[in-house]
């Protein structure tokens, strides 16, 4: 899984060149057909699937990405690295005894879109996209805490210790953001397609503020 993890952040790499190469072509007449941005934000995710119950976790996400022009249309496709903390937390309690859960995962990730993107004026954008993504995770824990007649236990486990749990995931994302000039902001929705413990799947929400350069 590591070494088809690395291929595609070689594509990516590789794609990334590739674009810069033909937007700095000097027979180009527009140098924003690509348009290159960093981003930053915060993520709320959890698991879902059957029998599961779980909270939203709060985290982050930082990357970069572009985005290529198809034809004078106003479509283009996309793709991005970026680090993401995602997971999930869950509790339960009863009588004289309670249980807490939080796994936090920092993902390599890498999405890839195609979409639409609407100039309302020289300054106001808008753009909607849909795509998909690959993760894996690159470092993290699950906390455990449990409370019963008073007495408490804790117990952490590295991300690659924990039993039955898949470090990959993959799965479909949309996204809608508006831009101004060269500052955008962005929601994207992902929902997982890969069964990463007991049978759930990741969902995810991501806000981020990015700015083209």
């Amino acid at each position: 899984m590591k070494k088809f993890l690395l291929l595609v952040v070689a594509a990516f790499v590789c794609s990334t060149m590739s674009a810069q190469l033909v937007t700095s072509t000097t027979y180009k007449k527009k140098s924003s057909e690509t348009v290159w941005y960093v981003k930053a934000g915060m993520n709320l995710s959890k698991f879902t699937g059957d029998n599961v119950e779980a909270d939203n976790l709060v985290g982050y996400n930082i990357g970069i990405a572009f985005d290529r022009a198809i034809g004078g249309s106003g479509m283009f496709w996309g793709m991005g690295l970026q680090l993401a903390r995602k997971g999930y937390k869950a509790s339960y309690e009863e009588e004289n005894y309670s249980e807490e859960v939080k796994l936090k995962a920092n993902k390599l990730e890498i999405p890839i879109n195609i979409g639409y993107k609407y100039n309302i004026n020289d300054d106001i954008a808008i753009d909607a996209r849909i795509g998909g993504f690959i993760n894996y995770d690159v470092w993290g824990k699950a906390k455990y805490e449990e409370t019963e007649y008073g007495d408490s236990y804790e117990e952490s486990i590295n991300i690659g210790d924990i039993e039955g749990y898949d470090r990959f995931g993959a799965g479909i994302q949309f996204g809608i953001g508006v831009w101004y000039q060269k500052i955008n902001f962005n929601i994207t929705y992902q929902k997982g397609l890969v069964d990463q413990l007991e049978g759930a799947k990741e969902s995810n929400w991501m806000l981020s503020l990015g700015y083209a350069f």
